[in-house]
């Protein structure tokens, strides 16, 4: 990316040693400022408050799964345009068939460097 834009991430999972390791991983990008939840609610609450420009988001969750957080995120016109990626263990996921809202991508668990860049740098392009 070659603007000077910082970009705002949020990243709602529950476990901190993958949120230590998304961390790690995004610190070295200068462009990238990260906000972390570690469940469903405060996430929403989160993303409502701080609007950021790309969610990355744990499907398994303590308070409510991942399709319940992109739902409250979608029916909410402040954060109904945020892209969202689903990050999950179970891959390919399980998708609810009465969900009306899709993620922007999915990534698998154990999370890996290059997809996560590559994931976030296509979803972040002007």
């Amino acid at each position: 990316m070659t603007d000077q834009r910082i970009y705002k991430i949020l990243y709602i999972e529950d476990n901190q040693a993958n949120r230590q390791l998304v961390q790690l991983i995004l610190e070295r990008k200068e462009y990238l400022t990260l906000f972390m939840a570690a469940d469903g609610k405060s996430g929403i609450e989160t993303a409502r408050r701080d609007l950021p420009d790309l969610i990355l988001l744990d499907i398994c969750l303590p308070d409510m799964d991942g399709y319940a957080v992109l739902t409250a995120l979608r029916t909410n016109p402040a954060t109904e345009n945020i892209p969202v990626v689903a990050i999950s263990g179970e891959f390919p996921p399980q998708i609810p068939e009465n969900s009306p809202y899709l993620f922007a991508k999915y990534l698998s668990k154990p999370i890996e460097i290059t997809p996560l860049y590559r994931a976030i740098d296509e979803l972040l392009q002007p």
